[in-house]
């Protein structure tokens, strides 16, 4: 009999900083891109958000153990 090999995904934890709303720890199957994620937690394009404290691009590839931070757009101050 020979082995046989199964395809299994592997899963990544991320830690989801949201401002104002506290921290989750959020576990996902590989891929898994910046742009996918913000639409899975229903992140608007209000938000500035950054990986690992760098902002990237939304096709950013994931990695387990990253950091996403997503705060506010704040806007305002003297005319």
């Amino acid at each position: 009999m020979s082995p046989v090999t199964l395809d299994k995904k592997s899963a990544i934890t991320l830690k989801v900083v949201t401002m104002g709303k506290g921290v989750t720890n959020f576990v996902w199957e590989e891929p898994l891109s910046l742009g996918s994620l913000l639409q899975e937690l229903g992140v608007n394009g209000k938000m500035d958000v950054r990986v690992n404290g760098a902002t990237v691009e939304k096709t950013r590839r994931l990695a387990d153990g990253d950091q996403v931070l997503i705060v506010p757009k704040i806007r305002g101050g003297c005319a």
